[in-house]
């Protein structure tokens, strides 16, 4: 389980970026990105014949809630921030949104996505989403162990 997995500190370090304590580890923050979206855009998504860009376990779970468009809009804004920190190559179709078994949700990436991760020197991802009336937002940072 990841629900005590929150960061304590986060810090600026000159010349090497952010540091955080992530429970009772250090890390690295190689790189974060935030996405904020409209919900309108999903249900238009979901009113057209045209591909979505989420797995059948994302629109399950979706369609398992109140309301399917804020969860899928919050899932659609974490995959576009995931696609801008991991670059070329790697589209929504890598990545899956996972909910968090009484945790955060995480996110599960292809083969391919992994191992961009590891070309960019991170190990972890973390997603954060939320989610109101007509927005959802989503933070995504990628880690690496911290060295001291």
């Amino acid at each position: 389980r990841n629900a005590g997995m929150v960061f304590s500190h986060l810090w600026a370090t000159p010349g090497r970026g952010f540091r955080a304590r992530l429970g009772a580890m250090d890390v690295d923050v190689v790189a974060s990105a935030q996405e904020v979206l409209e919900i309108a855009e999903v249900e238009g998504q979901l009113r057209s014949s045209e591909p979505l860009p989420y797995t059948a376990g994302e629109v399950a779970y979706a369609h398992s809630k109140s309301d399917p468009a804020r969860r899928l809009a919050a899932r659609l804004a974490a995959k576009r921030a995931a696609v801008r920190l991991l670059g070329t190559g790697i589209g929504a179709q890598d990545l899956e949104v996972l909910p968090g078994a009484g945790g955060p949700p995480r996110l599960a990436l292809s083969p391919r996505a992994q191992e961009r991760l590891r070309q960019l020197g991170a190990q972890r991802v973390l997603v954060s989403l939320t989610h109101e009336r007509r927005h959802a937002a989503a933070a995504v940072l990628l880690l690496r162990s911290g060295s001291g």
